[in-house]
Formats: structure tokens, sequence, C-alpha cells
């Protein structure tokens, strides 16, 4: 099982585990990694990295975008980003980077998402949520960029 304390613009997706030692499972453009942090300390340290806090970055976009539910993150504001499938505190919540994916609806309430390189990962969440919140994670990726346009 490989080991892995970091995200960065190779991670496709995060989700909660709760084996042994491990908290976050980490699938990236290059394989599947296992963390011993979970993925809020995960996303706190990314964020960290870009001089900010996860609190800060989270609240800069619920006023910037008005999104007060189910908040997209930018974590480096040049191209690392991430939406959450439900509401963070939920321990099912999987944090889905912007790189490009399908969906699949597998009946409701329930998707598999299939990356470019082919990796897959069924989610506890509609097609229509997976895709309004890509949709919200790229209207505020292009708000940011707007708005710090040279």
């Amino acid at each position: 099982m490989k080991k892995c304390f970091f995200i960065n613009k190779d991670t496709l997706l995060l989700a909660s585990v709760f084996t042994g030692e491990h908290k976050a499972k980490i699938i990236k453009t290059h394989g599947i990694y296992y963390s011993p942090l979970s993925v809020q300390q995960l996303l706190g340290n990314a964020c960290i990295q870009y001089a900010s806090t996860l609190e800060g970055r989270i609240q800069a976009i619920k006023m910037l975008m008005n999104y007060f539910v189910k908040t997209p993150l930018l974590i480096d504001p040049n191209g690392v980003g991430a939406f959450p499938t439900m509401s963070s505190k939920n321990l099912e919540c999987i944090w889905i980077f912007n790189h490009h994916f399908e969906v699949e609806s597998l009946g409701k309430g329930k998707s598999k998402i299939t990356f470019s390189n082919g990796e897959t990962y069924i989610v506890n969440v509609s097609k229509n949520v997976l895709l309004k919140q890509k949709q919200r994670l790229h209207a505020t990726i292009d708000t940011y960029r707007t708005i710090h346009r040279d």
C-alpha cells in the first residue's frame, strides 16, 4: 500500500477511509495512495502551501460566489481546486479535483466517475449533483481568473 501525505495538481479525488492507520484515500493521475492524515488535514496542508488556511479559502469563496452549501475550494487559485460531493462534515463526502471526468448514473443517488486516465470511483450522489458541483468549481475558477487578470 503506497503512502502519501500531500495533494497537488495530479490529485483526482480524496475520500475518507477507516482502515488501520489510514484515514484518507488519494487517487492521483499515476496511482492510488493512502494517508494517515484525514481528508480535512490534507486539504488544510495544501492550502497552507499557498499561504492560506482551509477555512480562509472556504470563507472567501462563500463571500465571492455566494455558495454557502457544498462550497468548492480553490487550493491554488491558478490551477488546483476541488468540490465536495456533499457536506464536508459528512464522512461520505468525496472531494473531486478539477480534472476531466465522465459521470454515469447508477440509479437513484449513486454515480460512477471515470477520469481520463481510466480510474473509476463510485459515489453516493446523483449525476446531477456532480455536474452542478463541477460547474460551480469551474465558475469559481473563472471568476477568480477574471478578477485577477493583469
